[in-house]
């Protein structure tokens, strides 16, 4: 299993000095941010339920970003919906405003679309919450698939699902800031660099292959009366 050590010993062997110790913390840190932003490996995936009880719901601390939302009572995805155009009114709660695709074989309001507001998820419409509150009232309940953020890699030991399986992101993305630091050729940077977003890209794209695997990709034209 690969380790925060197996690393640091690479690093060390590419550049041919250990005079980076203090630096290195950073290196890590600045790839796995980067990361975050763009490898969506099936190593990152994981899954949740999650009551819908309020408007808006803070994400997971390891959030990077949403895979799909499901009606856990009847498995119909949730439509993303966007936050700059205007055309949602959060408190509606006509349902003769609903897409006919997504309406559930449940009675309204249901939230069938969400949308992310900062470090939150907001459910729409928004729920309508008892008031006063009853005891037995049943929240709706979604199931929530998203992509997670690299474990942090802190101490010599520490490892994570994308170090141990991809592991060339880490190393190229490492060596890409150390390069710089240690005044490497461009020429030098420039393969590290290329290799970096080929493992990345690969791993994007293992995910995207798999997801669809067994089954044709068949798309459906919206055609507005």
């Amino acid at each position: 299993m690969a380790s925060l050590q197996q690393l640091n010993d690479d690093i060390s062997s590419y550049l041919n000095r250990r005079d980076y110790q203090s630096t290195f913390p950073s290196w890590v840190l600045a790839v796995e941010t980067e990361l975050a932003e763009t490898l969506r490996s099936k190593f990152q995936f994981t899954s949740a339920y999650q009551n819908i009880d309020a408007n808006e719901i803070a994400l997971p601390t390891n959030f990077a970003s949403m895979e799909s939302i499901r009606d856990a009572t009847t498995g119909n995805n949730l439509v993303l919906k966007d936050t700059w155009s205007g055309s949602w009114f959060p408190d509606q709660q006509d349902d003769r405003n609903w897409p006919a695709s997504t309406l559930f074989q449940i009675q309204p309001p249901v939230c069938w679309a969400y949308r992310i507001v900062g470090n939150c998820i907001e459910f729409l419409p928004h729920p309508k919450l008892p008031d006063p509150p009853d005891p037995t009232w049943v929240p709706q309940q979604v199931l929530m698939n998203w992509y997670q953020k690299p474990v942090p890699l802190v101490n010599p030991t520490d490892t994570n699902p994308i170090l141990d399986n991809l592991y060339e992101t880490y190393l190229y993305g490492v060596l890409v800031r150390a390069g710089v630091w240690a005044r490497e050729t461009a020429d030098d940077i420039g393969v590290w660099d290329a290799k970096y977003q080929q493992a990345v890209t690969r791993a994007n794209l293992w995910t995207q292959q798999s997801t669809y695997s067994g089954a044709p990709f068949t798309a459906e034209l919206a055609v507005k009366w």
